[in-house]
């Protein structure tokens, strides 16, 4: 592992850390600088503040779960995507519920929805190109915020059972258009 990346590493486990006693407007680079174990000049070769640390943990993490999937329109209709953004949700809920307990949540979907985007102006269908953001909003933020409730509520459900209820629900979209 190359020195940045150590280095990136380090401040983003102490920002978690920090994240877990206190709101992120009330860390200071120096507090972060010193739980890292690193130099505040360190820092800012890495980042420019600690919205870009956020944006790189989140990123980091996203890759890890969907890799390059969202290049593939058809992956955003399919069961692995579900299944894909549960496990992210369910690997990630520490962090996830941390950045929830200090309202930062909108700040993740908003990266979030920066990465998809990314991706959406290269599917053939102009349509979806046109409308990228309520495209995504549709297809990924319900899921996102059906995965945001289940580990608020302490992820009562199993995987497969938050699968099969995301599906249900699929039915019945499908069905009331027949109707």
């Amino acid at each position: 592992m190359n020195k940045a990346i150590k280095t990136k590493n380090q401040i983003s486990q102490a920002l978690i850390e920090l994240l877990n006693n206190k709101p992120l407007d009330l860390i200071t680079i120096k507090e972060l600088a010193k739980k890292a174990e690193i130099s505040r000049t360190a820092f800012y070769n890495n980042f420019n503040n600690l919205d870009d640390v956020l944006k790189y943990i989140y990123q980091r993490a996203h890759k890890q779960i969907f890799k390059e999937k969202y290049s593939q329109l058809e992956y955003v209709y399919s069961d692995e995507h579900i299944l894909d953004m549960i496990s992210f949700f369910d690997k990630n809920s520490k962090l996830l519920l941390v950045l929830i307990k200090w309202n930062l949540i909108e700040l993740i979907a908003k990266y979030n929805t920066e990465i998809v985007l990314s991706y959406t102006q290269h599917y053939k269908n102009k349509f979806i190109r046109e409308h990228a953001f309520y495209f995504i909003s549709y297809y990924h933020g319900s899921l996102f915020n059906i995965c945001t409730y289940w580990i608020i509520n302490g992820k009562q459900e199993s995987i497969e059972t938050l699968f099969k209820i995301i599906k249900e629900f699929e039915k019945i979209k499908f069905i009331q258009k027949a109707i």
